[in-house]
């Protein structure tokens, strides 16, 4: 098997105990797990795209690239890339979409991805199909980032960034078209609570679809409206300038 690739296997969202913890996970096609380079950290040696591939395990399209000291290895595949184009990383690495730079070395004003929030740690923020992070300013060691949600955070300027923003934006657009395409990827059924017993839902039960309470979740917890995110995912080890907005 090539290196990178591995075998996985699936949990069908069950612990250690074999208890549900996330439901609505289950089935599907086997898959490989792609060992995508998410840290870019072969400094000043060039790489070609030899080809752009699907990955089941993500939205965005990955780029299977060849250094010149003849490692290959995946990478998000960033808007615009193709196959035969030039990628390079490290501080000396030119400003164009696919090289990856210290935030210290970016002009402020570009738009990013892959980004890191701990220096060395590997991109973190903007990694999906379509996403990106605009550098709005930088400030002693750290430089401010604005989210597509419209918040603020900080990082340190010794964090990498990928330039350009992530290919495969139309992946938003996509119409699965029957029920047995989301089981193809894993996705088990939603039932409504109000088309169950009692016994199953908080909404379950009654001769009508009125279940006539304020919504919650199959535990209990009130739901549409309230916000439900902890504290320490909301604040975490990177600044946050400004919140999101609601």
């Amino acid at each position: 098997m090539p290196r990178c690739l591995r075998n996985w296997s699936k949990s069908g969202g069950r612990n250690n105990n074999g208890r549900i913890t996330t439901r609505h996970i289950g089935g599907g096609h086997k898959q490989h797990y792609r060992l995508v380079d998410f840290k870019r950290n072969k400094d000043g040696i060039p790489a070609v795209v030899e080809r752009l591939e699907y990955d089941p395990n993500r939205s965005a399209n990955i780029a299977l690239v060849l250094y010149k000291d003849g490692e290959r290895r995946y990478i998000l595949a960033p808007k615009g890339l193709k196959a035969g184009d030039q990628i390079q990383s490290g501080v000396d690495a030119a400003i164009k979409a696919g090289n990856t730079l210290p935030m210290r070395n970016i002009p402020v004003g570009s738009t990013v991805h892959n980004v890191e929030m701990k220096p060395g740690k590997g991109g973190q923020l903007a990694r999906s199909a379509g996403a990106y992070v605009q550098i709005v300013a930088r400030d002693g060691s750290y430089v401010t980032l604005r989210l597509r949600s419209g918040e603020m955070r900080k990082v340190p300027v010794d964090c990498r960034a990928t330039l350009g923003e992530v290919g495969n934006a139309e992946h938003m657009l996509r119409v699965l078209g029957k029920a047995g395409a989301a089981r193809w990827r894993g996705v088990r059924p939603t039932v409504r609570g109000t088309a169950m017993n009692p016994v199953d839902h908080p909404h379950g039960g009654g001769e009508g679809k009125n279940f006539g309470k304020h919504p919650v979740t199959p535990w209990g917890v009130q739901t549409k409206g309230k916000k439900t995110a902890a504290t320490s995912v909301l604040i975490s080890s990177s600044y946050v300038a400004v919140a999101k907005n609601n």
